[in-house]
C-alpha cells in the first residue's frame, strides 16, 4: 500500500511539475550592475526589494547582457520567455542597458521598461528597438540616453539632485531606490 500510495505522489507530483514547466513564469527584471560590480551594491538590495514581492528579479554583472540577451532570444523561439521583460543599469550597466534592450528589439523580442541610473561613462548608444518605455534617473552632470532611428518609445529624464545623491551613491540612495521599484511593479502590474 506504501509503494502505491508513493507511486501516486509521484505521479501526481510529475503531473504538477509539468503543468509548472509549461505555464510562463510571470516577468524577467534584469538589474545590471556598474563597473567591475563593485559600486553597485544598490542593484543586489533592488532586486532583494524585488523578489521580496514576488517578482522575478536577477542582478547580473555589466558585460553578462550579452549571454542573458542570447538566452532570452533563445527563449523566445520555444516561447519560453516570461513578459514583461524589465531592464536597469547602474553607471556602466545603465550604459550596456540601451545594448540589451536594441539586441532583443532586433529579434523581435520586447522590453517593457528600461531604467538607467545615471548611465556612463561612455555615452550610452541611442535607443533603436525594443525598449517601449524608458526612465534615467540621473545626476545633473550625467549622460542623457537618446533616441536613434526606429525607436517609437518615450523616454523621460528625472534629475535625483534633489535627493542629495552623486554618481556612486545613486543606486544606494533609498528615495532613488522607491522611485525605481515603483517605476518596476507598474510595469509588471505587482
Amino acid at each position: 500500500m506504501f509503494k502505491t500510495i508513493r507511486m501516486s505522489f509521484m505521479a501526481g507530483s510529475v503531473i504538477l511539475a509539468s503543468g509548472m514547466a509549461s505555464t510562463a513564469q510571470a516577468e524577467e527584471v534584469y538589474m545590471i550592475r556598474g563597473f567591475l560590480n563593485v559600486f553597485s551594491d544598490g542593484m543586489n538590495q533592488m532586486t532583494k526589494q524585488l523578489r521580496a514581492k514576488g517578482i522575478r528579479a536577477r542582478a547580473i554583472s555589466n558585460g553578462a547582457w550579452q549571454d542573458v540577451a542570447n538566452d532570452i532570444i533563445r527563449r523566445s523561439k520555444q516561447k519560453k520567455v516570461s513578459y514583461p521583460i524589465v531592464i536597469a543599469g547602474h553607471s556602466l550597466g545603465g550604459v550596456e542597458a540601451p545594448r540589451f534592450a536594441n539586441a532583443l528589439g532586433k529579434a523581435g523580442v520586447p522590453v517593457e521598461l528600461v531604467i538607467g541610473l545615471d548611465p556612463g561613462f561612455p555615452q550610452p548608444p541611442a535607443f533603436n528597438k525594443g525598449a517601449k518605455r524608458v526612465v534615467n534617473y540621473k545626476i545633473p552632470s550625467g549622460k542623457n540616453y537618446r533616441r536613434g532611428a526606429g525607436f517609437k518609445g518615450s523616454i523621460r529624464t528625472i534629475d535625483v539632485s534633489k535627493y542629495g545623491t552623486d554618481h556612486v551613491g545613486i543606486d544606494k540612495n533609498k528615495s532613488v531606490q522607491s522611485l525605481v521599484i515603483r517605476e518596476i511593479r507598474k510595469a509588471v502590474k505587482k
